[in-house]
């Protein structure tokens, strides 16, 4: 992901073994790793302000959301109910952050699965279930927002 002011990409990165959110100049320049280790990481996504890099991870022991300051500082833990939370995407106006959650005990984020999306504060607080569906792995992988934060595309599967 693209930061706001359009000088550095945010992506999910394997160094020595232990995977990382990571970022680069996009002119070119060195890599900078903000946290790496105790668990996997993936799905970075700015917020609009530039203020927060949020991602997903299972440091705390599941996959939750998280989010932390644009150098990596104050990692703060933003879901935590039972559900297997995956690639967030905060709305161009920074006010609603959209996620996909899969059922309790969902190892990896697999393709074919009965899954939600759901919406909720970009402060923090519960997600609101917006609709259930078939779907998973390619659902909402990357931000699918329109520019006026009122929608955004998503894939339904057809069940088998």
């Amino acid at each position: 992901m693209r930061s706001p002011d359009g000088a550095r990409l945010a992506y999910t990165c394997v160094r020595d073994g232990a995977f990382g959110i990571a970022t680069i100049p996009v002119e070119g320049g060195e890599e900078r790793v903000l946290i790496a280790g105790g668990g996997h990481y993936d799905g970075p996504d700015y917020t609009p302000d530039g203020r927060h890099i949020w991602f997903n991870s299972d440091r705390g022991g599941r996959m939750t959301l998280w989010r932390m300051g644009p150098g990596g500082e104050d990692p703060e833990e933003m879901t935590g109910g039972e559900s297997v939370d995956w690639f967030p995407h905060p709305s161009p106006d920074g006010r609603h952050v959209l996620y996909l959650a899969y059922p309790p005990g969902t190892e990896g984020h697999p393709f074919g699965r009965e899954v939600s999306l759901r919406l909720m504060p970009a402060a923090g607080g519960a997600g609101e279930t917006l609709a259930s569906f078939w779907g998973g792995q390619g659902t909402i992988n990357v931000p699918s927002w329109s520019p006026d934060a009122r929608r955004f595309a998503f894939v339904r599967y057809a069940r088998p």
